[in-house]
């Protein structure tokens, strides 16, 4: 069996798994639908009549073995899903989306406010969700919902942003965790200030010629906690390198979408813009084409210069290989065709690839229909459904006009 016929296998067996996903959610809506439609329409006094919904929900729990919380949860999202977006439920209902992704939709369809934006969601959901893994879904969905209602987006976040806390949680082998809940651009800085200093440090003692077996991991945990122990700063002062795109019309406050970190992440607008008036901020301009792809760049030698780097780096986002979401901050950059075999030091050629496929991709073991297109650093919804193309027979009497 070729891997085009196993290909064809592997989509009908997560069609089918998706499909039973739906067969699932459409039974437990309809039951739950029909009997609280017959409790509503009986004579029952107010608060018997809702502890009779609440039996309901208990009875489909138990027969299922899961959750009453489980349940609720699948009747909600099944019929945000039917009411403001039911192309997506026809979708789920064919089995080109999973209750996953469907999931993922329903909770960002409920967030969202105004129909027009549940258009958008709708006609454009289908099609990436299918394409891509749910981590990739969320993260889009974010992006979306923070472009769509920006105003809904930054109430909320200011709100959340109200509830930053540390919090230490012991273990039972002499460890801690120690958990930040932080903005998330101040996470990102401090995430890529630990990384670069991590990479920075020496793989050997300079006095003592020792060498530093610790992992990266355990040198970002130690770097932390030398930084929390000693530092006496009290204000965020951020100068790590981090890569944030922003229209300029965001920037300079014409209009309020989100900037965006190299991993798709959005972040506020009215952040980006306060970081921009900071001294130690450094703009560094890249060319995009119309649709918001890096425009190619070339040197005459192996290495690419540091210039070129930064643009694949934004280009790409990610490691390219489909689903894969190891930072292009620390991916390797890969020739597509090999320098030695000809291959140019260009855009068009080189590709973010994650040590780990780096290594596949040299042994021969990473086919470049393993890889993804690079990033597209301008997005588009579509507002209404695409028009449904026909094949016209040229060759039919009456389809001439004079």
């Amino acid at each position: 069996m070729n891997f085009d016929s196993t290909a064809r296998a592997f989509d009908a067996v997560r069609r089918a798994r998706a499909v039973a996903e739906f067969e699932e959610w459409d039974l437990i809506a309809g039951h739950h639908r029909r009997r609280i439609a017959e409790i509503d329409r009986s004579d029952q006094m107010p608060l018997s009549k809702e502890l009779a919904r609440r039996e309901v929900t208990l009875e489909i729990a138990q027969a299922l073995h899961v959750t009453e919380r489980r349940v609720w949860a699948i009747v909600s999202e099944a019929e945000t899903l039917r009411e403001r977006t039911p192309a997506v439920w026809s979708a789920f209902r064919l089995g080109d989306l999973d209750a996953d992704r469907a999931s993922a939709i329903a909770d960002t369809a409920e967030r969202l406010t105004d129909p027009a934006s549940w258009l958008k969601l709708e006609h454009s959901a289908v099609e990436y969700a299918a394409t891509h893994t749910i981590a990739e879904l969320r993260a889009w969905l974010r992006r979306l919902r923070a472009r769509l209602e920006p105003e809904q987006t930054a109430d909320e976040r200011a709100k959340a942003v109200e509830e930053r806390r540390v919090s230490i949680t012991h273990n039972d082998d002499g460890t801690s965790w120690l958990n930040a809940l932080l903005p998330t651009g101040v996470a990102i800085a401090v995430g890529d200030r630990l990384r670069r200093a991590a990479k920075a440090l020496p793989s050997a003692d300079p006095e003592t010629g020792e060498k530093d077996t610790r992992t990266r991991e355990q040198k970002q945990a130690d770097l932390l906690a030398h930084w929390l122990t000693c530092s006496e700063g009290t204000q965020t002062d951020i100068r790590a390198e981090i890569a944030i795109s922003v229209a300029a019309t965001d920037l300079i406050g014409l209009t309020d979408g989100p900037g965006l970190t190299l991993d798709g992440e959005p972040v506020g607008s009215e952040w980006v813009r306060e970081l921009a008036q900071s001294e130690h901020t450094v703009f560094r301009r890249l060319v995009l084409d119309p649709l918001g792809h890096v425009l190619d760049t070339s040197v005459l030698r192996y290495r690419p210069g540091e210039s070129l780097r930064d643009a694949i780096r934004w280009r790409d986002g990610t490691c390219r290989v489909m689903g894969c979401r190891a930072p292009a901050t620390e991916a390797d950059q890969d020739h597509a065709l090999a320098y030695d075999s000809g291959g140019e030091t260009t855009g068009s050629n080189l590709r973010c690839l994650c040590r780990r496929h780096h290594n596949m991709k040299s042994h021969g073991h990473l086919d470049d229909r393993h890889l993804d297109t690079p990033a597209r650093w301008s997005e588009r919804y579509v507002a209404t459904a695409p028009p449904l193309l026909s094949r016209l027979d040229l060759d039919d009497p009456d389809l001439l006009v004079a």
